[in-house]
């Protein structure tokens, strides 16, 4: 469809930078209770026992290691994510522990992915309403709001400041035009880029600073591997000639990228030897047969965000006769090939809906999640840059059909006003959801009163705060829905112990500590069953378990301690003296260690 040089009004332009800074002042009012919010759900990891970012001494390792190596014990995975890690002990290095300096700087973060998000619409979709709309859309959209306010997810925002820095600095060096694409060789008006030939992508300096960019956006999450595709789509898309000229062109104009992309599978193949699966014991077709169901809920939380969570309890779709089969995969289709109808005549349209798609590919591959931990908001922050980049297009070709003025600036007002109220409403309704864990994991209860996830997390911030009776009470019932978790068996048992119930903390534990060799690899496990038997007087019966839990965790001065504690009332004089010892090494402050050293010599002349 050919664009009319005219149709966006000399006045409309002259007011860009008020709506950008409208918006802007928007999602900071929005956001700002953030800034007095609580460390949530993976926050507890990241931030509190990460050891790799307490020191800038660490930060060579987050180049050569996944992500979670900080934590000691956690099992391999799949995210390589170094530059997460060089932000996270930046944070660190200024704020401590304290969340709202970290809170503060990812509203900083989204911020500048907002105006990345305007520095590329203004590229693809000019100075008007429809970059407006598609900002605002972006900046407001409900589902961000998992992005922003629980600070280890703030590798979405940085992400996006990357990728569209790498996108503007392309399209750029590239001679993008909103209005023609890449353009025409034959037009001399165009960048001369056009006329060098293919090697101007390998000598342009700033398409080379998109690969720089892209780099960046690489080493900040995985999912900035589809940069690549995405841009060579819309190569394909908005160049002249025929397909094979097209194809030839695009990949010449994507060589530095290339490269980027080649570097970062290899440094990413080097650090992280083996591949995380969640879930591998999953069977293919199940995969199969779930995905539509998958990618369907995403679609719907995309178009009409509500009732967000953290938590989704999908349920795996094992049979095509299902109706959560094949009903999804119908509306997919549907909406799919009505859409491919619709906007079939425009290009750019047609890869702005490709956009919205290709991100999600990876969360359909079910097996490396586990399970129903398998649907997440975050997950749709990038696909969120199509779906407002199409929305925007779309209100341009509307604008494009009116003809008065009165009809085109009472037009362009009531889109932005309803996204303005709408999302930002929802978005208002969302925020304070994520204050705390208790907020946050009731919240999910409330949809879903048997999640086992819910229950569990939602526990340890009850014993965090001091209410131990009901952290046990929602431990119980997690472990009655799901017996067959020894996580919740060990969380239990240590729940027992706290509250003094050591009986029931043995009960719980034995099973486990006789029967899982998983369990009799935890220390706290082991700890806490050898703490209630000796609790009860049996310290001979204690005593294997602790030691074996001091090897575990040999700079927990705890556990030496109490381990010394068993050896002594078995008389083992020079085994307790022993343990004392290392018990003091590691905690030398700790005066109920030095007084129980003394009092040994009482014990054992």
């Amino acid at each position: 469809m050919q664009r009319r040089e005219s149709w966006l009004p000399a006045s409309m332009t002259s007011h860009q930078l008020g709506w950008l800074l409208g918006i802007l002042l928007s999602v900071t009012l929005l956001y700002a209770p953030t800034v007095n919010y609580e460390r949530v759900f993976d926050d507890h990891l990241q931030i509190e026992e990460n050891l790799h970012i307490r020191s800038w001494a660490y930060i060579g390792r987050a180049f050569t290691d996944h992500v979670w190596s900080g934590q000691p014990g956690y099992a391999l995975t799949n995210s390589y994510r170094p530059l997460y890690l060089v932000w996270m002990t930046a944070n660190y290095a200024l704020f401590g522990e304290d969340p709202r300096g970290w809170h503060t700087t990812s509203l900083l973060l989204y911020l500048a992915a907002i105006g990345g998000v305007w520095w590329a619409a203004g590229f693809l979709l000019g100075n008007g309403p429809g970059r407006v709309l598609a900002t605002a859309i972006f900046a407001l959209h409900p589902t961000h709001v998992e992005s922003v306010a629980w600070i280890a997810s703030f590798p979405d925002a940085m992400l996006m400041v990357f990728f569209t820095l790498a996108l503007g600095l392309h399209l750029q060096a590239a001679g993008w035009h909103p209005h023609h694409g890449f353009g025409r060789a034959e037009d001399p008006s165009l960048p001369a880029t056009w006329h060098r030939g293919w090697p101007w992508g390998l000598t342009s300096g700033r398409n080379w600073l998109a690969a720089g960019a892209l780099a960046a956006a690489l080493l900040t999450k995985e999912f900035a591997v589809f940069w690549w595709p995405m841009v060579f789509l819309l190569h394909l898309a908005r160049r002249t000639g025929n397909w094979r000229m097209r194809f030839s062109a695009a990949l010449h104009a994507l060589w530095p990228q290339t490269f980027a992309l080649a570097g970062y599978f290899l440094a990413r193949r080097l650090a992280l030897p083996g591949v995380f699966e969640g879930t591998p014991y999953l069977p293919w077709l199940t995969v199969a047969m779930t995905a539509p169901l998958v990618l369907w809920t995403y679609v719907q939380l995309l178009v009409w965000p509500v009732g967000l969570r953290l938590e989704y309890e999908l349920a795996y779709v094992t049979s095509p006769t299902d109706p959560l089969f094949w009903l999804p995969l119908a509306g997919l289709l549907g909406v799919g090939i009505g859409a491919a109808w619709a906007l079939r005549r425009s290009p750019l349209a047609l890869t702005l809906l490709v956009w919205i798609g290709l991100p999600l590919l990876p969360t359909l591959n079910l097996r490396h999640f586990r399970p129903q931990e398998f649907l997440h908001d975050r997950y749709l922050f990038l696909p969120t840059l199509g779906f407002a980049l199409l929305l925007g297009w779309c209100f341009m070709v509307w604008l494009e059909r009116l003809t008065s003025p009165q009809a085109r600036a009472l037009a362009s007002l009531l889109p932005m006003s309803g996204v303005l109220i709408g999302y930002g409403w929802l978005t208002a309704q969302y925020v304070p959801y994520w204050q705390n864990d208790l907020v946050l994991y009731r919240r999910i209860l409330h949809f879903h009163p048997d999640n086992v996830f819910a229950l569990g997390n939602l526990s340890d911030a009850l014993r965090a705060r001091g209410r131990l009776n009901d952290g046990i009470a929602c431990l119980e019932r997690a472990y009655a829905l799901a017996p067959h978790e020894g996580r919740l068996a060990r969380a239990l048992g240590n729940a027992y112990c706290q509250a003094g119930q050591f009986e029931r903390a043995i009960t719980t534990l034995e099973p486990w500590l006789k029967g899982d060799e998983t369990t009799l690899d935890q220390s706290l496990a082991c700890y806490d069953y050898g703490y209630a038997l000796l609790a009860t007087g049996r310290p001979r019966e204690a005593r294997p378990y602790l030691e074996r839990a001091a090897t575990l965790a040999p700079d927990d001065a705890q556990l030496w301690f109490i381990l010394a504690e068993a050896r002594r009332a078995l008389r083992l004089c020079p085994e307790a003296a022993a343990a004392y010892a290392a018990a003091r090494q590691r905690a030398p402050d700790r005066a109920d260690i030095a007084q129980r050293q003394a009092e040994l010599t009482q014990d054992c002349p």
